[in-house]
């Protein structure tokens, strides 16, 4: 017997977004649609800004949002959760690049925007197909909101200055780059708040996906899925594992789980 899921959960990069072929397979946008067409809430759960979805061209029409690793949710043009990064721990990082002088990129809701010019940023961006930002003067940070920063720098030198950080973590996703946010952030509070929104409980929810940041995704939903492709900690972290996003994988976790 199927289990009851009203919402699903489902991260972009690598479970929805294949980037062998630069698209979202047509199998994962069916599914999509028939989920909604059944009247299951469909939420994207992803470490991406919205300026970056929009520019790798993804056409996508969830019921709401789960960005910045939850950093920000929103359905339609409504704000339902949102940890900005405190502005005492951007007080501390714009002291520090005044004599340590290394790209972070700042994510505000409408805008994302870098402090410098550097070509090894360029390449990885590149390779995850985002532009890059407009470089901007980081003091702006202090009379705006920031839901992300991304420090591009080694770990050696990023672990002495997040110490004098008091609000803050962070995942390293490359090896000069890390993802780091309020501290209370997670794509797990994004699920959370999305269903007290909603009015779901979240032991009638799937979340689907396969990177690390998706495992705060499977501690919140009721049924957690793992793509193919996925690495094999999170493959082992999961309740079930479909198959490859190039092979219908994402299409497939409908059908078996959800659908009748």
């Amino acid at each position: 017997m199927k289990r009851k899921i009203r919402a699903v959960f489902a991260d972009i990069d690598g479970t929805l977004y294949s980037h062998e072929t630069g698209m979202i397979p047509p199998s994962a946008l069916g599914a999509i649609q028939k989920a909604k067409e059944k009247g299951i809430l469909v939420f994207a759960a992803t470490g991406r800004h919205m300026l970056e979805i929009r520019d790798l061209g993804i056409e996508l029409e969830p019921d709401g949002w789960i960005t910045l690793n939850g950093a920000l949710c929103f359905s339609g043009k409504e704000i339902f959760h949102k940890d900005p990064v405190a502005k005492e721990d951007i007080a501390v990082l714009l002291e520090v690049l005044e004599e340590v002088k290394f790209p972070v990129q700042f994510m505000e809701k409408d805008l994302m925007y870098i402090n410098m010019d550097d070509e090894a940023v360029r390449k990885a961006l590149s390779s995850i197909h985002t532009p890059y930002p407009l470089i901007i003067d980081p003091k702006r940070a202090l009379d705006h909101d920031i839901y992300m920063i991304i420090p591009w720098v080694k770990e050696e030198i990023w672990s002495r200055v997040f110490q004098k950080m008091k609000h803050l973590k962070y995942t390293r996703w490359n090896d000069l780059a890390v993802d780091a946010m309020n501290i209370a952030c997670g794509k797990k509070n994004g699920v959370l708040a999305a269903c007290a929104y909603y009015g779901i409980d979240p032991a009638e929810t799937m979340a689907i996906g396969d990177g690390p940041n998706d495992l705060e995704l499977f501690e919140a939903c009721g049924l957690s899925i793992a793509m193919g492709n996925s690495e094999e900690s999170v493959k082992k972290a999961a309740d079930e594992v479909t198959g490859h996003i190039d092979q219908d994988g994402f299409a497939e976790a409908f059908e078996k789980y959800i659908f009748d």
